[in-house]
Order: structure tokens, then sequence, then C-alpha cells
């Protein structure tokens, strides 16, 4: 179900009025939600609703098994189960078919004959949140930094929650199970703040993201022959405005959705673009998804503990994995090696640059984020390509020089340089913005509302998926 689609717009009303209907029967509310949550995740295929499920009770099991151990050996064997059950039913799941077709390309490309079996599976929907989701749950209360839930309820809402279970905010059960405990957060400038969320997020993925993807970045990245290297350039720029608005628009939808329904969810964007260095970046995008990398993978490899050069390969390693997250295929490995081996380069500048200097000018701190945002575009061409050769080819043609641009059309020009510009805008004009909405009368916020979403209809044009739901 697409949270820009009528009839999610009729499905959240519902689940609004009759979760507000129920705010002082906790029990109740919490049934109807969950009910509702997997009645969202079930609507396109209800057969993957049985691996959400599966997920939730292993993780509800082996944190009260974790919790009521006193031996190391125990909880560490529990947190074993844990890992190798969600990991995995995300392995084979998402890569099974890349694993067997890439020893098949190995195969072929040194002269064996064997011929493995094809493996085609359905992709479960927003199958790497949820499990990252339930996997940081289980793990802090292995490193005893939270304590298990008694509430099979509680926590299975926790995991199946509707608005980020399919793209994320990826949430902490630390931030989320003590909201269930209190009644939820009736509060009018909070929920107004919500509804200007869920409009700017359709606004961004209705009238830029999937807007850019019709008029310029599907296809030049589908036929990139056909087309000047100007023109393949100002498609990567649009790539780059098209994936911040099309996720963030997710993200904003999702945190909005949840204020609404009195809860709060972490914020998963700050203005990326404005980055001066790679560790700035991966600060500011997918935050959720960054710190989870940080708490559950690069501390464990050893951080920056160890070493200059361990420190190094902790991060290439994290990103490579990563990226990897991101899906099955090779063009997602050389995007995060891209990023990890970027992190190291930025770790050792800042080790040998003195302290203090970094960013001391405004002209140095605009040289820096350019030159971040163009280290961004190059490596969005292999997440975005469909193969490796394929990005190489686009860079080859980027390398021409070519300036003919007859497809280039004002519309993508406006968009793409005109998001950026207000993307590189100060954050407390958005934020004035959303302040002034939300201290509206609630009746001219609905009206303001009703006005936008009917305007967006009939621009709507049948729209894209979101394109981290292949995630």
């Amino acid at each position: 179900m697409q949270f820009d689609s009528a009839l999610f717009g009729w499905f959240f009303g519902v689940v609004l009025v009759a979760s507000w209907a129920l705010r002082r029967w906790a029990t109740l509310r919490f049934g109807f939600l969950l009910v509702a949550s997997y009645a969202f995740y079930g609507a396109d295929e209800p057969r993957l609703l049985g691996l959400i499920v599966a997920s939730t009770v292993l993780d509800f099991f082996v944190a009260q098994r974790i919790g009521a151990s006193t031996s190391p050996r125990a909880r560490r064997a529990w947190l074993v189960v844990s890992l190798v059950g969600n990991l995995g039913m995300l392995g084979v799941f998402k890569y099974a078919g890349f694993v067997t077709d890439s020893l098949q390309a190995l195969i072929d490309a040194v002269g064996g004959h064997a011929k493995l079996p094809i493996v085609e599976l359905i992709l479960p929907v927003g199958i790497s949140f949820y499990t990252f989701q339930t996997l940081s749950y289980t793990i802090d209360v292995y490193r005893g930094e939270l304590q298990p839930t008694r509430s099979f309820l509680r926590f299975a809402l926790f995991v199946a929650f509707f608005p980020q279970l399919v793209a994320g905010p990826i949430v902490r059960a630390a931030d989320f199970l003590p909201q269930l405990d209190r009644e939820p957060d009736d509060d009018d400038a909070r929920h107004g703040y919500g509804l200007f969320l869920i409009l700017r997020g359709l606004v961004k993925k209705i009238a830029f993201a999937d807007v850019l993807g019709r008029v310029i970045v599907d296809r030049v990245f589908d036929n990139p022959e056909l087309y000047s290297s100007l023109e393949i350039v100002s498609a990567v720029y649009a790539y780059a405005v098209q994936i911040y608005c099309d996720f963030s628009g997710y993200s904003d939808i999702a945190i909005g959705a949840a204020a609404l329904l009195g809860y709060s969810l972490t914020e998963n964007f700050r203005r990326p673009y404005v980055s001066t260095n790679l560790q700035e970046f991966w600060r500011r995008w997918h935050v959720s998804l960054s710190t989870w990398l940080r708490d559950y993978l690069y501390v464990p490899l050893g951080g920056n503990r160890g070493g200059t050069w361990k420190t190094y390969r902790n991060l290439f390693l994290t990103m490579l994995i990563g990226g990897l997250w991101h899906g099955a295929a090779w063009t997602f490995v050389v995007w995060g090696a891209l990023h990890g081996a970027g992190l190291a380069v930025v770790r050792a500048w800042q080790r040998w640059r003195p302290a203090g200097r970094e960013g001391a000018s405004p002209v140095r701190r605009a040289i820096a984020a350019l030159a971040t945002f163009h280290f961004v575009c190059f490596a969005w061409i292999f997440f975005r390509a469909r193969t490796v050769n394929e990005a190489w080819e686009m860079i080859r043609l980027i390398g021409e020089g070519s300036t003919y641009a007859p497809n280039l059309t004002r519309q993508a020009l406006a968009l793409t340089w005109g998001l950026l510009a207000v993307h590189a805008a100060p954050r407390r004009w958005v934020d004035t913005a959303g302040s002034r909405f939300a201290a509206l009368p609630s009746v001219l916020q609905a009206a303001i509302a009703v006005a936008v979403v009917t305007a967006l209809s009939h621009a709507h044009a049948g729209g894209q998926q979101f394109i981290y739901f292949r995630f």
C-alpha cells in the first residue's frame, strides 16, 4: 500500500479515528494498531506476513531467554540464534539469487560446465528494515542496555508499526517501547506539525521525485547511449535530487503519520547535500541506518580502536556491508565500497590536518561541500545503474564531453537546481514554516491539506513506487 495512494488516505483516516477513540484502553488500542499494521503490510502480498510474524516471535522469545540467563555462554548462544534466524531469512529471500548468479558467472568465466539452479524468490517489502529493527532489540538486551519487554503485543507493534514498517526510519526499541507505557501524545501543535510533514512528504514524492524520474532520470539511465555528456550529468544531478525527495518524503510521511497517532519517530534526513565531507554526509543522510551501522557493526568490528589502519578497515567494511544491505547486486557493493574508501580518506585527512582549521572560512566550506556533493553524485551512478558495466559506460560517455542537449527540458533543469537551492537554504526557514502551519486553526490546516492533496492528485499521473521499497 503506497503512501501516495487514495487507498492509504482512506486507510489512515479510519486508523486515526479508531486509534484515538481507543486511547483510554491501551490493550485494545495496541491490538487494533497491530491488526492495522499487518493489514497494511499484507495488502499486496499476504503470504509475506508469515516472515515478519516469525521474526517477531523469534526475537521476543530470544530476548526473554537472554534476559533470564546469567551465563555469558548461554546469553551468547541465544544471541547467535537471533542472528542466524534473522540474517538467515534475510539471506535466503534477498541474496540467494544474487549468490547463485554470481557463482554461475564465476563458473562460466573459468570455463566450467556446471549449471546452478535459478533462484527466484519474492523479495518481501521492508525485510531489511524490520530485520535490523528486531536485531537491534536483541543486541541491546544482550548488552544489558535494555530490559526485555514482557508484553508480546507491545513488542509486535514495535516491529510492525505501519508508518515506518517498509522503508524506515529504523526505530530502536529503547525509543519506541517506552512511548507505549503512557497515553499517546495529544498535543495540537505536534499534530499540526505532523500534518505539515505528511503534506511536505507528498509534495516531495509526487511533485518532485516522480516528475524528475519521468522527465529525465529513467530515460537517461535506461538508455545512456542516446544522450550527450551534458544530458547524462544532468540526469545524475536529477537522480541525486530524486532519491533525496523520494526517500526523505517517505520519512516525512512516516514521521508525520506517527505524530498524528501520538508517537515520535526519529528524524532521518538533515539537509545531507550541504555536508562538507562524507562523515558529515552520513550524519545527515538516512540517519537511522547510519547510526545503526555505527552502533551494531562499526563499533563491534573495533571502531577506531586498534590503530589507524584497522580504523580504515572497519570504515570500509561497514560501508561495504551497508551497500550490500541496500540490494543484492554488485552495483550496491561498488557504491558501498566507494563510500567506505571515501570515509577512510576523510578520516586520514582529519588525522593529518591540524585541528581547528576545518571549515574555517565560508569559501573553504563551499568548496568542501561542492566536492562532497560531486563525490556522492558519482557514487549515485552505481547505485542507480542496472549493472556495473552500465555505470562505467555512463562514466565513459560523460568523459566524452559532448554538450548538445536537445532532450534537456526546462522542467528538469528548474526542478533539479531549484530544489538544490531550496535544500541549501537555512533549516530555520523550513522549521518556521512548519511551526506557523502547526499554529494555524485546525479548520484552516484541513483546508490547506485538502487543497494540496487535490492539486497533487491531478499531477499524480500514476506515480512510481517509493525507491526504498526495494530494500
